[in-house]
């Protein structure tokens, strides 16, 4: 079986907010202040850009700097420094490599992530285990990006996936969703930092044993 990773809140933790409470210092009175600016700040279309490599994070920083009225050169700063300090979700890499290793079976074992390039390359650095992967498509790198159906085709294209043979994990039911539309195996990952919701998952789908 094609077994098809995330990144986000799947091998790697996505707070936003936690990450804006580790590099702002919240204004008086403003308790919400992490949450709140987290919110403006991704769930726009400057970050999804970013996310689709249209932008770098020079403009993206520039760009939300006005819309926000904040400091520029803080705002980039905070959104280079993102890559650096991800947690890793343990438990989940560690049974990716199990799969990879063939401890499970012959699988092919590969990823599809939302993520701009900048990020993706200073994780490739970090991370060893990510060469354990067959291959994998970041979004900033094909200037697509879930849930659009154009990713999903390209990564049935780039890296041979038969729909009925591939199992797709993802925090995001919007993405979980639009994978089932084309036929994808897929399941909702819930606890990044537990690996018993993809544990759950692969014994669902006949990769691993109860």
């Amino acid at each position: 079986m094609n077994i098809v990773f995330d990144f986000g809140n799947v091998l790697v933790e996505w707070n936003p907010a936690r990450l804006i409470e580790h590099h702002y210092a919240a204004p008086d009175g403003k308790a919400q202040f992490a949450d709140a600016l987290a919110d403006t700040l991704i769930n726009h279309q400057d970050w999804l850009d970013f996310d689709l490599g249209l932008i770098d994070s020079r403009e993206l920083a520039e760009r939300s700097a006005r819309r926000l009225g904040m400091d520029v050169d803080g705002l980039h700063e905070f959104v280079d420094r993102i890559p650096h300090v991800l947690p890793l979700c343990e438990p989940t890499i560690a049974l990716m490599s199990e799969l990879t290793d063939g401890s499970h079976g012959a699988h092919r074992v590969v990823y599809l992530s939302n993520m701009p390039s900048a990020f993706a390359t200073v994780l490739e650095a970090r991370c060893s285990w990510i060469s354990r992967f067959e291959g994998g498509i970041f979004s900033g790198r094909v200037k697509l990006a879930k849930p659009d159906a154009a990713i999903y085709a390209a990564a049935e294209a780039q890296l041979n996936l038969d729909p009925a043979n591939t199992l797709f994990l993802d925090d995001s039911p919007r993405n979980v969703h639009a994978a089932r539309a084309r036929g994808w195996r897929s399941e909702i990952i819930v606890n990044p930092h537990n690996d018993q919701s993809v544990r759950n998952a692969l014994i669902a789908h006949g990769v691993l044993r109860d």
